[in-house]
């Protein structure tokens, strides 16, 4: 099925916030606005075989992701680090509030630094770009099942490296 003009416009009033706020936080802030446009200029060129559904956002996702590590890829230039990374959520949630933002968020980021790559993103867009842990799985290209076992041990891990960081406050 053909996503119509409408369907993309509806799309784009969707997810075009997100995608930029994902790309925002992996790119050059002059680099992200191009790579948003080139996005959806993909998913229009594609509007026949776009999917529809859950799967249709993390498609979209997969998309930028790419474009990403291509535009990554093509300038030899590292990704941008994480510049303030999400609060994690659920059993990771182990930094005190006693402890200061900028402590929390140095901590998360060592958490996330000690993840290798593909376990870093899963997390990221889920706890960040609020991706559900299938969708996550599909936009690095992992099942559902992977995708989840594997987010559950970053999240384990996480956790394990939070309370080695603040152990006189988990």
């Amino acid at each position: 099925m053909s996503l119509s003009e409408k369907e993309f416009e509806q799309l784009y009033r969707e997810l075009g916030p997100r995608i930029l706020a994902f790309l925002m936080r992996r790119v050059h802030a002059g680099d992200a606005p191009d790579l948003l446009a080139e996005t959806f200029l993909v998913v229009w060129r594609r509007r026949d075989t776009v999917p529809g559904g859950d799967v249709r956002a993390a498609w979209v996702f997969g998309v930028a992701r790419r474009l990403e590590l291509a535009h990554h890829r093509d300038g030899m230039t590292r990704p941008t680090p994480v510049a303030d990374p999400p609060e994690p959520a659920g059993p990771a949630a182990c930094v005190p509030e006693a402890a200061s933002a900028d402590e929390r968020s140095r901590c998360v980021q060592a958490a996330l630094a000690t993840l290798g790559d593909i376990d870093r993103e899963l997390v990221l867009l889920t706890v960040w770009d609020g991706l559900t842990p299938a969708q996550a799985g599909a936009v690095v290209g992992l099942a559902p099942e992977t995708a989840r076992a594997r987010l559950h041990r970053a999240r384990t891990r996480m956790e394990a490296q939070l309370s080695a960081l603040l152990p006189a406050h988990c």
